[in-house]
């Protein structure tokens, strides 16, 4: 009877996960994409959650260009700056990550996506480069198949 009490009055509660599930599954796709969790800070001002949410946000929005193809140009909604912010956001992102993994050196730890395709662009079959201006790649991912990464 003494424990039914704090138990009942426990599972009255209601409680709200969604954002720490949220939380989890964007820290599970960055560890097996990424090879690392990547705090807010480390993304951009606003977060990297937040930027997120935020490019989730502006691709489920509807839009008023889509129905009236003769609007666009004016951009009512906002959504042409907001999204060119956010691609912006993404791109610095993606240009960290890429060159952190081109200045890793160390063969010994796990690859991650970001290695595979950064060892399948430096691969002499693959018709993708690196188009930026980017120093050669690193020996590790010069000449490797993609199978070797399994």
């Amino acid at each position: 009877m003494q424990v039914y009490f704090p138990i009942q009055t426990l599972t009255s509660i209601a409680v709200d996960l969604s954002d720490k599930v949220s939380s989890l599954s964007v820290d599970m796709s960055c560890q097996m994409v990424f090879g690392m969790k990547y705090m807010d800070e480390e993304f951009d001002a606003r977060g990297f959650k937040s930027v997120v949410k935020e490019g989730t946000q502006l691709l489920s929005a509807p839009k008023l260009d889509d129905h009236i193809p003769f609007i666009a140009p004016l951009d009512l909604q906002g959504f042409t700056k907001r999204m060119k912010s956010v691609n912006k956001a993404f791109d610095t992102f993606f240009e960290k990550i890429i060159e952190d993994h081109l200045q890793s050196n160390d063969e010994e730890i796990t690859k991650d996506f970001v290695d595979v395709m950064v060892g399948f662009m430096g691969s002499e079959e693959s018709q993708y480069r690196i188009e930026l201006p980017r120093p050669p790649l690193p020996p590790q991912y010069q000449s490797h198949n993609i199978g070797e990464y399994t």
